[in-house]
């Protein structure tokens, strides 16, 4: 009983969480120019992130390696195979993709590190300041 409380309050947690980072992300997307809807559908979010931010090309590598990793980590037999720490390893270069991807989106709204060190923590609440704040979306930095 305890258990299937408890993971339907992670449920639950887990929605308004999604909640919060689609609400800031719509309002983020039209001040970025694109339609904000586009942040209520999981992935496609994560694209148009990526598009505005840095590179579209980035969320397909991201991508690969997710389902990759997913794939090497389900198949390992053992805690000790190469498949297993091969997983992790990918997993580690899936971190660092968003690591980026949180700075290049702060530095796209006029942002600094710190910003996106907050955005890369916390996005239920620095998508809100992004998309509500007075933040102005300045532009794609990788092309410059």
């Amino acid at each position: 009983m305890f258990f299937t409380t408890f993971n339907m309050g992670y449920g639950v947690l887990a929605l308004v969480w999604y909640i919060f980072v689609a609400i800031g992300a719509w309002k983020m997307f039209d001040k970025a120019g694109e339609a904000g809807w586009k942040a209520l559908i999981p992935l496609y979010n994560l694209y148009i992130a990526f598009k505005i931010s840095w590179q579209g090309m980035y969320f397909w590598i991201w991508l690969a390696l997710t389902l990759v990793s997913g794939f090497m980590g389900a198949s390992a037999s053992d805690a000790n195979g190469f498949m297993y720490y091969a997983a992790w390893i990918i997993g580690f270069v899936q971190l660092l993709i968003l690591c980026n991807l949180a700075f290049k989106l702060s530095a796209s709204y006029g942002h600094g590190m710190w910003f996106a060190l907050g955005l890369y923590f916390f996005p239920f609440l620095f998508t809100l300041i992004l998309g509500f704040g007075s933040s102005q979306y300045v532009g794609n930095r990788a092309y410059y």
